[in-house]
């Protein structure tokens, strides 16, 4: 009952609502002229990686009860290039904060489209800082740092339960045609 009389007020508002009528018009070039604004995004194309760059900034405390990618047979046995428990990306005191976003897509024989082939997708961030914690059952990725150079570089690791704290690093995920899902850290320590 509670149902029919909604739906019968909604459909009452929606007849005794007016139309509604936008015009459009031609802007000429003087008050184009006028206009300005900054871009938030750029495009490029080079060395058959397209990139698409956004310039915005993420901030987030987020909790994942399993993340998994790439279940297959490597060579070396079928299993996950990702398994991560018991996630968090951030924490209660710090967010995890990206600034500035990146999508690019690899390919070989770009100008060639009967034989052109996407290598790799990744996104990631060229400034990422905060937390990320997880009991990292099966890792795939490399982890360095300026001072101590690489921490952890390798396919299909138990690193266990770690915090990866990353300070203005450059992060990365990708998917590769060869080498399946890879993270990368630029600048980041491992506790414990």
């Amino acid at each position: 009952m509670r149902g029919w009389m909604f739906l019968t007020i909604l459909v009452a508002f929606c007849l005794l609502c007016s139309p509604v009528h936008a015009w459009m018009w031609e802007v000429g070039d003087e008050e184009l002229a006028e206009v300005t604004g900054e871009g938030y995004s750029s495009f490029t194309l080079e060395n058959e990686v397209a990139r698409a760059y956004f310039n915005i900034t993420t901030s987030t405390y987020t909790e994942i009860d399993s993340l998994k990618m790439g279940y297959y047979d490597n060579g070396s046995g079928i299993g996950w290039d990702e398994n991560w428990e018991g996630v968090s990306l951030g924490s209660a005191t710090e967010s995890l904060v990206c600034r500035g976003i990146f999508i690019e897509a690899g390919f070989s024989n770009m100008t060639d489209p009967a034989n052109r082939q996407l290598n790799f997708v990744r996104v990631g961030t060229p400034s990422m800082t905060g937390p990320i914690s997880a009991n990292f059952i099966s890792f795939s990725g490399r982890i360095e740092n300026p001072t101590d150079g690489v921490l952890v570089d390798g396919s299909r690791l138990n690193l266990g339960q770690r915090t990866i704290y990353c300070n203005n690093s450059e992060f990365s995920v990708t998917l590769d045609r060869t080498s399946g899902w890879w993270f990368h850290w630029g600048n980041a320590t491992i506790t414990p």
